[in-house]
């Protein structure tokens, strides 16, 4: 009997000790609003497969990479689109953004390699603009603000990089093999 008696009590206890906690007021400060735009259909990236493509660095030897901060092997490459949608109200410019990533070194903005035997090591990958200024790949910071292009009237435009070997410790030979994810955006 003794314990029906506790167990119906329970809730009143419950609620009681509710009552007494104190809550505290916030104000609001202001309020932040969030404006995008859904577009119906995007640039094709012409590539090897479904946007996926290799940049072919050159062999270089470890004696180019003697000094931490040395880079040798700058390689263009290009984004090239076609079938992108034209005419008004549609994107004008493209321009892409690369992904933090697994091989993305959040602390220099640049491409780490694969590792296992046979790796080399010591080696970073810069990632360098049209105007071969290094980004900072998988930042939100403007130094990964995505250079654009011009969406042409035939629905094609172009992004130019370069990539190229960085010597970030001491280098050992060994295969090179890195990869970043990337997204197309629109204005």
């Amino acid at each position: 009997m003794q314990i029906k008696k506790a167990a119906a009590a329970l809730p009143l206890l419950l609620i009681a000790a509710g009552a007494t906690i104190s809550t505290t007021a916030h104000a609001s400060d202001g309020t932040i609003s969030f404006d995008g735009k859904v577009i119906a259909s995007t640039c094709k990236v012409d590539g090897e497969s479904n946007g996926n493509f290799t940049v072919n660095l050159p062999p270089i030897s470890t004696n180019a990479l003697a000094a931490v901060g040395n880079v040798a092997g700058r390689t263009p490459f290009s984004l090239s689109l076609s079938g992108c949608t034209v005419g008004e109200g549609n994107p004008v410019k493209v321009g892409v953004v690369f992904e933090p990533g697994a091989n993305v070194d959040q602390s220099t903005g640049r491409l780490t390699l694969d590792k296992g035997t046979g790796k080399a090591q010591g080696i970073q990958l810069n990632v360098l603009d049209a105007q071969q200024q290094r980004m900072q790949v998988g930042s939100s910071t403007a130094t990964n603000a995505p250079q654009s292009a011009d969406i042409g009237s035939d629905g094609k435009a172009k992004l130019d990089y370069f990539a190229e070997y960085y010597a970030s410790g001491a280098v050992t030979a060994g295969d090179v093999n890195s990869r970043v994810e990337y997204s197309l955006i629109y204005q």
